[in-house]
């Protein structure tokens, strides 16, 4: 599973609209669960308007520093790359390494405050490498969950 999701600007207006999030700067927050993801400003392309895909972008998300970096040009919804010209969708990919910090830090402030460990789990036992996975997998299908729950 990717470490980034793409999140559209249009769904990032309307959840915040609604209060479901708070955007600061490059930090959104999910208000009910209050866990931040940093933002990074992206395009996901959609469909040629001329020339070939050449270079394989379509259904492709690219940050707008990578565009730069290839040359590309972007105004609104969409990007000239030589002699193609691509439709795109204007959003964010929010880094999903951001849940992981969160998720940690609510698990150190659970401790702290005397929580019963994970059955089966030595006090002070470190996290085996399938298990961090695991729990990678499991909080990015958190996120992922949650988008897919409020794109309507």
């Amino acid at each position: 599973m990717a470490d980034y999701l793409f999140v559209p600007q249009s769904v990032l207006d309307k959840w915040s609209e609604q209060g479901r999030i708070q955007v600061d700067g490059n930090v959104l927050t999910i208000l009910g669960e209050q866990k931040s993801f940093t933002l990074t400003s992206a395009v996901r392309f959609i469909k040629m308007e001329a020339g070939d895909d050449n270079v394989g972008l379509l259904a492709k998300v690219k940050t707008t520093d990578a565009l730069k970096q290839m040359g590309a040009e972007h105004y609104m919804e969409s990007v000239i790359l030589g002699e193609s010209a691509y439709q795109v969708q204007q959003g964010f990919l929010a880094d999903a390494n951001a849940l992981r910090r969160a998720a940690a830090a609510s698990q150190a402030a659970a401790a702290k405050s005397g929580s019963a460990p994970a059955p089966g789990a030595a006090p002070g036992a470190a996290v085996g490498k399938g298990t961090q996975d695991e729990k990678k997998g499991a909080e990015q299908d958190m996120l992922a969950q949650f988008l897919l729950d409020n794109l309507q």
